[in-house]
């Protein structure tokens, strides 16, 4: 193998669209690249296939996390580092230690969770931006909107936009055209922000009028034990299902009938890309960058997850015309396939890999 390896550095390895995102990188340049997985945390659970990518784990927390990641980048320092978020910390350390062109792909919107945190990390991207006066970042955005955030929260930059890539086959594969409102569904982290609790009171706002509809929730976090317990307290329990994690989540989208996502923040939304390559209807917050999926389809968005009352009276109008909702949902298929290809995804990260 005469191509550069190539390191893809995450802050802690475990089921997501980050890594969804690189077994399509390892599946792809396996055969002629060698690859490496760094995980800063140790991860959640090995999911990359050890016989394609070396996977290294992170030193605990601490100093000891960041002095562990200097010296493996001091290690390989002649090779690609593909750095998928992780914050400016790891950032600097990546080019103090000597790494040339590092890619750094934005997946994320939020850059400080409170003051203190912004008094100590707006400095270090301070210092980063006068780095890049003498040393080169390729910077990666997922989406128009997630790029807009860094050029205004972190860095003057315009970083270059390649949406996720998907395998869009897969998902296009268990398209139809939904015709009944049967079974309601959630995927995704169970975590503060995705507004999980939300949706299952939207399924019991409604519950009453559809005596077939059921709840069904995929994933899992940190709140699954709290929301567990919401639904055990519901009228309608019983058709609260937790499905816990899903491998085949093509196939779940193609077996429920709408789908309801009201995060409070997103830089791309994979499952809402995902879940409509099946035709599944999709009904989610207000986003900014829900309307780069949606493009003139406005009528999928709810609006603001603050608002409960005004999420409440759209849901209801949207499903007013369940058959005219599906048929939207169906349509917009093909545009979410263009936009999303893991073939032109794939291309564009090649073309940035060759140029190192």
């Amino acid at each position: 193998m005469d191509m550069k390896p190539v390191h893809y550095i995450q802050w802690q390895i475990g089921p997501g669209g980050i890594e969804l995102s690189i077994n399509h990188y390892i599946n792809h340049l396996s055969a002629h690249r060698n690859l490496y997985a760094y995980s800063l945390r140790k991860p959640d659970c090995h999911i990359y296939d050890q016989s394609k990518i070396t996977i290294t784990e992170g030193s605990g927390g601490g100093w000891k996390m960041y002095a562990a990641y200097f010296r493996y980048c001091r290690q390989y320092r002649k090779d690609i580092f593909h750095l998928h978020n992780g914050g400016p910390v790891i950032l600097l350390l990546t080019l103090l230690a000597g790494i040339p062109n590092p890619l750094y792909h934005i997946h994320g919107t939020i850059y400080w969770h409170n003051f203190v945190q912004k008094l100590y990390l707006k400095p270090i991207w301070l210092l980063i931006r006068a780095i890049l006066t003498m040393r080169k970042v390729t910077f990666i955005a997922n989406s128009e909107y997630s790029a807009g955030i860094f050029k205004n929260k972190a860095l003057p930059v315009q970083p270059k936009v390649i949406y996720n890539g998907l395998d869009v086959q897969n998902f296009l594969a268990k398209k139809s055209m939904r015709t009944e409102l049967k079974r309601m569904a959630y995927i995704g982290r169970m975590h503060p922000g995705k507004n999980v609790d939300m949706a299952i009171r939207l399924f019991e706002e409604i519950a009453g009028e559809y005596p077939e509809l059921e709840l069904h929730l995929a994933g899992a976090g940190p709140l699954q034990e709290e929301l567990e317990a919401q639904a055990r307290k519901s009228p309608y329990a019983d058709r609260i299902k937790f499905l816990g994690y899903v491998k085949d989540i093509a196939s779940f989208y193609g077996s429920v009938d709408l789908f309801v996502f009201l995060s409070a923040y997103e830089s791309f939304g994979n499952v809402i890309a995902e879940a409509l390559l099946t035709g599944l209807p999709t009904l989610t917050s207000n986003v900014p960058v829900f309307e780069e999926i949606y493009g003139e389809e406005k009528k999928f968005i709810l609006g603001d997850p603050g608002d409960e009352e005004q999420i409440k009276i759209k849901f209801r109008k949207a499903l007013a015309d369940f058959p005219q909702l599906a048929r939207g949902a169906y349509d917009l298929s093909a545009s979410v396939e263009q936009q999303c290809s893991i073939e032109s995804h794939l291309r564009q990260i090649e073309s940035i890999y060759e140029k190192h």
